[in-house]
């Protein structure tokens, strides 16, 4: 009568093929709809876009050596844990863009920077939801991000507009000639429409998530959420209405990025527990704001 899916533990080859799926649609709308458009929307790919425009720079070689660069900062500075988790995403993004680059030509879609916007944001934040969901990084400005945010407590989220805002400023610079300030306007469109598709890929509309976990293994479940991510957990008892078997309900308040991480751990304990999510859009508290990687 009430039967259902339960949870299940996700593979390594599953993790790492969907990632690449997801790298391969970030590079696909990078390469297809913001490049012709001259779109500059932030991050390494787009100062890659910059310096082709100002010096004729391959773009793929420019956003390999910026991710060698910031790996080895993550390393220096953040850790080994951080520079194994980043290393496959900022070597595989490059490579999928020099594929495109040296196969593929670009689409005829100058001056047209809605449809460069629209379907250039949505297939980044396609591809970026799928890469956050099974666990992974399309590396590059993630790395300064995290370092802003564990060695000067700069928030995320204000690491993230520092950084791709400064992109997207040398954007407007380099294409002000041949559009003005159109393309910066339409690169915080592009933004934003990537940033929703991405959210609503990886757990909803909302960046943060409560979590409710309805399990019999309660203690297990925890011991390894505090392992991994830090979170604070509540335990409640309960109590089936239908099968009146006792039971008990961990609640956690969770970011979009950990939100794999909490899947694959009470899946990998009790395939059989019950999880639902629910949107937290405002939070009292001791609740902090951190990096996917730390």
């Amino acid at each position: 009568m009430f039967g259902g899916r339960g949870l299940r533990t996700i593979s390594v080859y599953e993790q790492y093929a969907m990632i690449t799926i997801g790298i391969v649609l970030m590079v696909a709308g990078f390469y297809y709809f913001l490049i012709p458009a001259d779109l500059v929307a932030g991050g390494v790919s787009g100062f890659g876009l910059v310096l082709n425009k100002m010096f004729g720079w391959t773009i793929s070689l420019v956003v390999f050596a910026m991710n060698m660069l910031f790996l080895l900062l993550g390393f220096l500075l953040l850790g080994r844990k951080v520079f194994l988790r980043s290393i496959y995403g900022s070597l595989l993004f490059p490579f999928v863009l020099f594929l495109f680059e040296t196969f593929s030509p670009l689409l005829n879609i100058e001056n047209d920077f809605t449809l460069g916007a629209v379907f250039g944001g949505g297939l980044l934040g396609l591809g970026f939801g799928y890469v956050l969901k099974y666990g992974g990084t399309s590396g590059g400005t993630d790395i300064p991000i995290k370092i802003l945010n564990q060695k000067f407590k700069i928030p995320i989220s204000t690491g993230i507009y520092m950084i791709d805002g400064i992109i997207i400023f040398l954007g407007v610079i380099a294409f002000y000639e041949l559009h003005g300030m159109t393309t910066g306007l339409y690169a915080l469109i592009t933004m934003f429409i990537s940033g929703k598709v991405a959210d609503m890929v990886v757990v909803g509309s909302d960046s943060k998530k409560a979590v409710q976990i309805i399990t019999d293994n309660p203690i297990e479940i925890k011991q390894a959420v505090f392992a991994s991510i830090l979170r604070g957990i509540t335990e409640v008892p309960i109590q089936g209405g239908y099968t009146n078997m006792k039971k008990t309900m961990l609640i956690t308040v969770i970011t979009k990025q950990e939100y794999y991480t909490l899947k694959n751990i009470v899946a990998s304990i009790d395939p059989t527990a019950f999880i639902y999510v629910t949107p937290a859009s405002e939070i009292h508290g001791d609740f902090e704001e951190r990096g996917q990687n730390e």
